[in-house]
């Protein structure tokens, strides 16, 4: 299981990084196209669509996600980040703290939606910046996983959320933001941000992305499985690796691209 969740995870490294930064990132859209598609897929697996929703859902799916990339205008690009940083903000919460039965199909297609597509929204304009400020950004929610997972295993006693998710502890939590903060002072120290503010944001990117991870298990907790798909041995579903990134990059995005905002980070 350790082997495989190992090799999985060099893999995907490897892919990602291979389509971020060689022939000039051009493959980069391709594989968060078919990514996000995937992940919707296991969407529709777990809330149970029939076949025909299933069908009418992946199809309209597709389309969106073609438009997207294609033809969607800066203005509606921020529109969509906004919308899906409120729904995450104030939104998402109540969905943890009443945990609802998401049994409607337009509902359930439209939060899908709301999950999946900023996120496409998010990268198109990170690469844009620039491949090493994708990296950078993903870096900062990577180390927050991992430091969450040590100190969850090493100290962890208090459940963060038990009825959602009962692995999930406040020890790690703390110790994601230790994490993160240091991660934030070193990248200030030697340069690669322009200011200290880079450690509210970067926690903000924490928060987000463990909000992302509880709504994941929200779901699958309703729907009786341990994970999104099995398409990545060792790692379970695609959603299940950006389910964190679906949380945390529109609202991440929208601070590095309007500077005026937040201040210039990097």
């Amino acid at each position: 299981m350790l082997m495989s969740r190992i090799f999985s995870a060099f893999i995907m490294l490897t892919v990602f990084l291979s389509s971020l930064f060689l022939f000039s990132g051009k493959f980069f859209p391709f594989i968060i196209y078919v990514s996000s598609l995937l992940a919707l897929y296991e969407w529709s697996k777990l809330l149970q669509f029939n076949a025909q929703q299933k069908n009418i859902f992946l199809f309209s799916s597709a389309i969106l996600v073609y438009f997207i990339g294609r033809y969607l205008s800066d203005d509606n690009g921020r529109l969509i980040l906004v919308l899906a940083s409120i729904f995450w903000v104030f939104v998402a919460p109540l969905f943890l703290i009443f945990s609802p039965k998401l049994k409607n199909f337009l509902a359930g297609t439209l939060i899908g939606w709301l999950l999946v597509m900023p996120l496409i929204v998010s990268f198109n304009y990170l690469i844009n910046l620039g491949p090493w400020i994708v990296l950078l950004v993903l870096t900062a929610i990577w180390l927050a996983d991992s430091g969450a997972y040590f100190f969850g295993k090493q100290f962890g006693k208090r459940r963060l959320a038990p009825s959602i998710s009962p692995g999930k502890t406040w020890e790690g939590f703390f110790g994601a933001i230790l994490v993160v903060t240091l991660f934030s002072i070193t990248m200030v120290y030697f340069g690669f941000v322009t200011a200290y503010s880079s450690i509210l944001f970067f926690n903000l990117i924490l928060i987000l992305s463990v909000e992302g991870d509880l709504f994941e298990s929200y779901i699958k907790r309703m729907a009786k499985v341990k994970d999104s798909g099995d398409l990545i041995p060792g790692h379970g579903g695609v959603l299940d690796r950006i389910d964190s990134l679906c949380s945390s990059l529109p609202l991440a995005t929208l601070i590095l691209i309007s500077p005026s905002f937040f201040g210039k980070i990097i």
